[in-house]
């Protein structure tokens, strides 16, 4: 799901090419994220990926097999070329979290299930890195009403360090339970709340939901964008939909509960 028809929020396109990269180190975050560094093989390349916007994604291409080498990307003149019938699609979608130093960052939610969920478990090798495509520009707002689950913190983390100094707003971010909590660097006027799930399984709660219905709109105009798993979403767009204009609003539903390989992270 979905909601992006806003003025305030526009797409500028890139022309990238794949880059292949090999595991530098990882280490974990906290006991469910775990993150990994890459560095290109061809110098410069990592460097030269166009990191501009809070939800800048590309898509990783993993191994089939533990340790093996990845495909390169066949790219056509529409762009990606889908693998042929009947063959398993190699890669996953992720937010890239910081690049430096010809170093890209990305984080991994451990969830031990699927292609990525397996590899991250024992990260080594190469992958190939297709993107980001576009970068989302955002244009400076009175407020900022942001949120997701574990999967939107890597983009979380990137839109605190994109708000003006002085913005104000509110960050809701659902986890398992406390030791999932992230040192998140906001703005003095952004508050962060933590919201656990505390043994239920992620995508099944109404958390995010429940906390949109309490807040209270601020004065003047805002901008919202929530990343979590789809059907959670749905009762943030029915609250939402019933106080803000529609162009100030941008959800993504993540991934879908129950369904490998959809949405991000």
């Amino acid at each position: 799901m979905v909601v992006r028809n806003a003025p305030v929020l526009t797409q500028a396109a890139h022309d990238v090419e794949p880059v292949r990269v090999e595991v530098v180190d990882a280490h974990d975050v906290t006991p469910r994220m775990r993150r990994v560094r890459f560095r290109a093989t061809t110098t410069g390349a990592v460097a030269g990926l166009p990191l501009t916007g809070p939800t800048d994604h590309a898509k990783l291409f993993f191994p089939l097999e533990p340790g093996g080498e990845p495909d390169r990307p066949e790219i056509g003149p529409r762009g990606l070329v889908a693998p042929p019938p009947g063959r398993p699609r190699p890669y996953r979608e992720y937010t890239l979290r910081t690049i430096e130093d010809d170093v890209v960052e990305v984080d991994f939610v451990r969830h031990g299930a699927g292609l990525a969920g397996r590899w991250v478990e024992d990260p080594r090798g190469a992958l190939w890195i297709y993107g980001p495509r576009s970068s989302l520009v955002a244009e400076a707002r009175d407020w900022y009403l942001l949120g997701g689950d574990e999967t939107a913190l890597p983009a979380l983390s990137r839109w605190l360090g994109s708000l003006p100094a002085d913005a104000a707003g509110l960050v809701l971010v659902e986890v398992a339970d406390a030791g999932e909590e992230q040192d998140l660097a906001a703005p003095p006027g952004v508050g962060i709340r933590w919201l656990h799930r505390d043994g239920a399984e992620p995508g099944t709660t109404t958390l995010l939901g429940d906390a949109v219905a309490a807040w209270e709109r601020p004065e003047g105009e805002g901008l919202v964008w929530m990343g979590a798993e789809a059907s959670a979403l749905r009762p943030v767009r029915r609250r939402l939909r019933d106080l803000l204009p529609t162009e100030w609003i941008d959800l993504d539903g993540y991934w879908r509960r129950g369904v490998e390989g959809t949405g991000l992270g």
